[in-house]
């Protein structure tokens, strides 16, 4: 008698089973026969790695830019300090400079007031010195006096200056003490052996001058007036200023 085997039919396994090996066979031929694509994938990877390191570059040299930017100006602010300093220095050798010419003339005036005095005695005016200022028609004056006498005697009494010239073309005088830009200025004196009077004055816009006369009046009944005029010298001889009677 024969026997009757059973097999079971499963024909959607078979079917799963073809349809996955169909897709796993055109992927494998797509991938095959698609290299460019993925070397352009490739090599968009490296161009991203690239990148990155590129930025990283860049981030760096940004860095290193502030960094020498602040240098660079930190320089300009010592060059601008350095120059400035420059600019004091070589002012203050100037006003030195300007300083020791005019005490030399200082100097040189004060030796020729003493060589004068070596022959004279008692109470004298020894000298006149006139300098322009850098205010127009200002100047400083001073006056000198000596007092040559033996013994501890003091020179003492009062002293009147008058800037003598033309006022509209006219004869006038001017008292230091109405000009003077010292309002405490004191006329007075009383030494031993050597008097410095100095003031700046500013002289009207209308008056020439000509002459300064000066008048001591000594202390004491039996004492004499002295009066000495002087010159008012022209504007490239300012200075010390001859006595002419």
């Amino acid at each position: 008698m024969p026997r009757l085997t059973v097999k079971s039919h499963r024909p959607v396994q078979w079917a799963v089973a073809i349809v996955a090996l169909s897709t796993l066979l055109a992927l494998f031929t797509w991938l095959m026969l698609d290299e460019s694509h993925w070397s352009l994938i490739y090599n968009r990877m490296g161009i991203n790695q690239d990148f990155k390191h590129v930025s990283e570059v860049n981030r760096t040299l940004e860095k290193e830019n502030e960094g020498l930017k602040e240098q660079v100006l930190m320089m300009k602010r010592a060059a601008e300090v350095d120059k400035k300093t420059a600019e004091l220095l070589q002012q203050n050798v100037q006003n030195m400079q300007d300083e020791i010419y005019r005490q030399k003339g200082e100097l040189e005036f004060y030796r020729g007031v003493m060589d004068a005095t070596r022959g004279s005695t008692g109470l004298n005016i020894q000298g006149l010195h006139i300098e322009s200022l850098p205010q127009a028609r200002s100047y400083r004056l001073k006056v000198i006096l000596t007092h040559v006498a033996k013994g501890i005697r003091m020179a003492e009494g009062n002293m009147t200056v008058t800037i003598e010239g033309l006022k509209n073309g006219q004869p006038s005088h001017l008292n230091l003490q109405d000009i003077t830009m010292d309002e405490g200025l004191d006329f007075s004196f009383k030494f031993r052996n050597f008097k410095r009077f100095e003031t700046d004055l500013e002289l009207p816009p209308d008056f020439v001058p000509r002459r300064v006369l000066i008048q001591l009046q000594p202390k004491g009944e039996k004492k004499s007036n002295i009066k000495k005029v002087f010159d008012w010298p022209e504007s490239k001889n300012l200075g010390e200023i001859s006595n002419v009677g």
